[in-house]
């Protein structure tokens, strides 16, 4: 989002647009405000500022969301400016048809792109806590001192309980937060990204996992191709597999977490 506070959507247009049909419309210099005005009066405009603005919250710190709304509420009189220049017959039927074309192809692409941002930012945003919570519980281990209240709880012990997460995104008009955000997640701004509820898998596919597990205790990491491994093994989708995985290192954490203080504490005796 740039251009004196406007939308990022509407910068710097200079743009080729294709049908289909091979036409093309070619915008450069003084016609670039001309097509903005056609843009933002077009039907779909509404759903394409949406969209965008969906993928830009996905991953924003929450303490930078209101940065967005900010710069949305800024934008209605650059808005303004581009639909008074907008007329009915400053396009050819032709290229009315190229721009239509081209913005419903173009709001597709952003709600693949949203997808995708998300899946990223779940599976990458809980990787990142589970690495400082064992950051943490080291510490704890070797010195004893714990860095406060509000790391949040461990899993049970349950080997089949699996992290299933609904995500609670952002809603885009009301910026919206997570109801079950613990202190950490908060500062991370990775809150409303973490899953918040627990399911369970089938018996005989966390056998397969587990097996894969002790036979690469040292470095329990698969690759892109044990994953598709076992994913087919096991019928699991992707999510679920790397979910196991999150889970699992995490009970195993807490589990040697718990064996180095108890040592310690017998050592003391």
């Amino acid at each position: 989002m740039q251009e004196a506070g406007g939308l990022g959507m509407m910068n710097n247009m200079n743009i080729n647009i294709s049908s289909s049909g091979g036409g093309d419309v070619s915008i450069s210099g003084d016609q670039d405000r001309q097509v903005k005005a056609e843009i933002v009066t077009h039907p779909l405009y509404e759903q394409l500022l949406a969209a965008h603005v969906s993928c830009l919250r996905v991953a924003t710190p929450i303490d930078q969301l209101p940065l967005i709304d900010a710069q949305l509420a800024q934008s209605h009189h650059l808005l303004r400016s581009y639909a008074s220049l907008a007329h009915s017959n400053n396009l050819s039927h032709h290229d009315r048809q190229d721009l239509d074309n081209f913005l419903a192809q173009y709001l597709i692409v952003l709600c693949t792109f949203k997808e995708q941002l998300q899946q990223h930012v779940r599976i990458h945003a809980v990787e990142a806590v589970m690495a400082c919570r064992e950051i943490e519980n080291t510490l704890q281990a070797l010195t004893g001192v714990s860095l406060g209240e509000g790391t949040g709880a461990t899993m049970s012990d349950d080997e089949d309980e699996l992290l299933m997460g609904q995500m609670d995104y952002l809603d885009q008009s009301s910026g919206g937060h997570g109801d079950h955000i613990n202190n950490n997640d908060m500062m991370m701004g990775f809150g409303p990204l973490l899953p918040t509820e627990a399911g369970k898998l089938p018996g005989d596919t966390t056998t397969v996992l587990k097996n894969w597990w002790q036979q690469h205790s040292k470095w329990p990491y698969p690759t892109e191709d044990d994953k598709a491994k076992l994913v087919e093994e096991t019928g699991l989708q992707l999510k679920q597999i790397n979910n196991w995985f999150i889970n699992q290192r995490k009970r195993n954490w807490h589990s040697n977490s718990q064996s180095v203080t108890s040592l310690k504490s017998k050592r003391k005796r």
